[in-house]
């Protein structure tokens, strides 16, 4: 009986701990951390479509979702290319984000605020967004998801001084960047697609050899008797314990360099 108890408190612990962690998903982060995957082409467009017309599907995610990055991009292009001039183009999208009911909104809006009264003022916008982004609030998601954000309002910056500088037409500035955001968060998706695979073998391998030791106590074997019985047994167990986490941190360490974690 006691050999059933243990091979059943084994099998609990790995189910236990190879399952999925919580608000883990694949893809690009919108959870605590995590990023989901974005979708291309036409089916990515409609689920950005959706969030602006439905901001509570992004507010019940908690997180700031990072496809709202290229689609507030994508939103200051379409003002400019409606003839909207630029010295009113943060406050129209200080209006359109006025709700605040997405996480990146609640986010942005200091941000824009800043950015609306120093072209009210005529002073410089791209200073007031660098001095904004390091003022506000930082979002929810992670570090990841917050360096994304805090990189947006530096390029933005960028993309308003580059036309200020050389006469370019700042909607077209700002649809290219939105194109290089998107491609970013398409190659995020196909990375993480790529890392599924190899992510479920070190958790198959890392949870083999418990498994192994239940399915002997199925078919009727004690291997806790060869392995506490003797001293080579002890040495084995110790040896095959150590091993065991060795591996497990680097097949983490593989993965979580090819996935660019720290």
């Amino acid at each position: 009986m006691s050999g059933i108890a243990v091979a059943l408190l084994l099998a609990m612990a790995g189910i236990t701990l190879a399952h999925p962690r919580p608000g883990r998903r694949s893809g690009v982060v919108s959870g605590a951390g995590e990023e989901p995957v974005p979708t291309v082409g036409a089916a990515r467009q409609s689920r950005w479509f959706l969030d602006a017309a439905d901001p509570s599907r992004s507010a019940a995610r908690g997180a700031v979702d990072l496809h709202e990055l290229p689609l507030f991009v994508h939103q200051l292009a379409g003002l400019l290319r409606a003839g909207r001039p630029p010295h009113v183009l943060w406050a129209d999208m200080e209006r359109v984000h006025a709700d605040g009911r997405t996480a990146f909104a609640a986010t942005a809006l200091p941000v824009m605020a800043t950015a609306r009264r120093a072209a009210e003022l005529g002073l410089s916008v791209p200073d007031a967004l660098r001095q904004a982004r390091d003022a506000g609030p930082g979002p929810s998601g992670g570090d990841r998801t917050s360096a994304r954000v805090d990189r947006l309002w530096i390029d933005l910056a960028g993309c308003l001084i580059v036309a200020e500088r050389s006469g370019a037409p700042l909607a077209g500035i700002l649809e290219q960047y939105a194109a290089q955001l998107d491609a970013q968060l398409d190659g995020l998706a196909a990375r993480e697609t790529a890392l599924a695979g190899p992510r479920a073998t070190v958790v198959l391998l890392a949870w083999l050899p418990a498994l192994g030791v239940v399915l002997a106590f199925t078919l009727g074997v004690n291997p806790l008797e060869v392995l506490l019985g003797s001293l080579p047994g002890r040495l084995a167990l110790a040896g095959g314990v150590l091993f065991m986490v060795v591996a497990r941190l680097w097949s983490r360490r593989l993965v979580g360099r090819v996935d660019g974690a720290p």
